[in-house]
């Protein structure tokens, strides 16, 4: 972004253009940006009005929605932040077109224009890349539309955790079919090994317990397949929560487990009534208890896996600006320097 004496308006070099084309401005938006984003780094993005007043109050969080910081990167005065130091980008590289006297200039302006791709893709990233957290136990499938990607359903075909000695989780690895419309992909992925097809990028993020069973109200057969410390709702007031127990001790009764495996599962079921405890059992896997006059029957238990599903087609575009980079950078500095050219304008 390197001022020259090029003039791109009326004699003195006055304007719009002239202000847009120059270095300092440039630096300044470049500087401005970097503030913004780190406000979006700062502050949850995408979540409900009433997370921001909440945890920031009325106030603070009335402003941060009246400036859509809740969504910073899809803000109308961000776009235009993005537009505005784009087109400074252009005009600075235009500008060193109409000077290039030698390959190294032909650098400088490819690390010009690098910046505008890398920004673009972030921009892209902001605007229209998604990611959604799913928690998913073996067996299950879901259609990914209900979770903003369209045509396309992933299943869990198995989950598995690897050990040390100690019993330490060493490793989480699920195998997945992600289906499309024309194609399927079958995977295995573990930590630091994500699923990368059909433009998503599947990473495994956690696990845990889902507990079957049902509990009988009034005659009626009520289904839950539920998370570990999850609650089931009973009646308008009474609620039931379960907490799974892998290797229950029944010695002592405690509730935590001897260890991760599922040498002897249990689970624990609350009821309460308006946060009011009233019963309490541990049930064995297969059998049924009564509690507060609720029969509940804990019919069997599986993992699930927690899966972070992305769509990001700005990562591409920010790929090919580091590639720029490197380019420009080679050319820049390592391309053959003539003494002629030892007083050209550098960066």
């Amino acid at each position: 972004m390197t001022d020259t004496n090029s003039k791109f308006t009326r004699p003195g070099g006055k304007g719009v253009i002239h202000l847009l084309s120059s270095m300092k401005m440039g630096l300044f938006l470049l500087l401005l940006i970097g503030a913004a984003s780190s406000l979006g780094s700062l502050i949850p993005q995408g979540e409900e009005a009433f997370f921001y007043k909440n945890h920031y109050g009325e106030l603070m969080g009335a402003f941060i929605l009246l400036l859509s910081l809740n969504k910073l990167y899809g803000s109308w005065w961000f776009i235009l932040l993005g537009a505005v130091f784009a087109t400074n980008i252009l005009l600075c590289s235009v500008k060193r077109l109409k000077t290039l006297n030698s390959i190294r200039a032909v650098g400088s302006v490819v690390l010009h224009l690098s910046i505008l791709v890398i920004f673009i893709g972030s921009l892209v990233s902001g605007l229209i890349g998604q990611s959604e957290y799913l928690e998913l136990g073996t067996g299950e499938s879901i259609d990914l539309a209900t979770k903003g990607f369209p045509g396309y359903s992933l299943h869990v075909k198995d989950f598995k955790i690897e050990y040390y000695d100690n019993l330490e989780p060493k490793q989480y690895i699920s195998k997945l079919t992600l289906s499309g419309e024309k194609n399927e992909v079958n995977s295995e992925i573990s930590v630091n090994h994500p699923l990368k097809a059909e433009g998503f990028t599947i990473y495994q993020q956690s696990y845990g317990w889902k507990a079957k069973g049902y509990i009988d109200v009034g005659g009626k057969e009520q289904q839950f397949d539920l998370v570990n410390g999850a609650d089931v709702i009973v009646k308008e007031n009474i609620k039931m929560r379960v907490i799974y127990v892998p290797d229950f001790d029944p010695s002592s009764g405690d509730l935590r487990s001897r260890s991760p495996l599922p040498n002897n599962p249990h689970l624990a079921c609350a009821i309460l009534q308006n946060d009011q405890l009233l019963a309490v059992e541990v049930i064995p896997e297969g059998a049924t208890k009564e509690l507060a006059g609720y029969p509940v029957t804990f019919s069997s238990y599986r993992y699930y896996t927690g899966l972070e599903v992305k769509q990001d087609p700005g990562v591409k575009i920010i790929y090919t600006g580091f590639v720029l980079i490197v380019i420009g950078f080679l050319i820049r500095y390592l391309a053959p320097l003539k003494t002629a050219q030892k007083s050209e304008v550098g960066l």
